[in-house]
């Protein structure tokens, strides 16, 4: 007569861990890439609501987007053109802005990714909205091309 044993043996809970293992790293690189995009995506549009208070304060003001040239947005808040100033802001989720020109005659706004684990590029908005962005998320990839 023979006994009947209960229970797993230990390759059998070895493979099952290493299945389980494989699941869970590939869950863990795509969220990584599902979190990059989610920046990259509120970065965009986060810009195009900047661009949307420029167009806003250029059409109250005769077609001009500053009086003068500006170092942030306070100018766009002050006006009720927009809602918050990122410029000001050290960090909006894992993107900074900075105001790389803005002047009546139009304004150029870039967003900068602060961890380039955490992104694959830079963008930039400039007079009339148009969206370009880098190919790499280094703050020193300034080369902004049309997407």
């Amino acid at each position: 007569m023979y006994r009947q044993k209960a229970g797993f043996t230990l390759v059998e809970i070895m493979v099952v861990m290493a299945i389980v293992a494989l699941l869970v790293s590939v869950a863990v690189v795509e969220g990584v890439q599902f979190r990059k995009q989610a920046n990259e995506s509120n970065c965009m549009a986060n810009l195009k609501a900047i661009a949307s208070g420029f167009e806003v304060y250029s059409a109250r003001h005769g077609g001009v987007y500053a009086f003068q040239v500006e170092p942030n947005l306070q100018f766009l808040i002050d006006d009720n053109c927009l809602f918050q100033d990122l410029v000001s802001m050290t960090q909006v989720g894992n993107f900074r802005y900075v105001v790389n020109s803005v002047v009546p005659a139009g304004y150029e706004i870039m967003g900068m990714a602060m961890n380039p684990a955490l992104a694959d590029h830079n963008y930039q908005i400039s007079t009339g909205g148009i969206l370009k962005r880098s190919d790499t998320s280094v703050s020193s990839d300034l080369d902004f091309k049309d997407f």
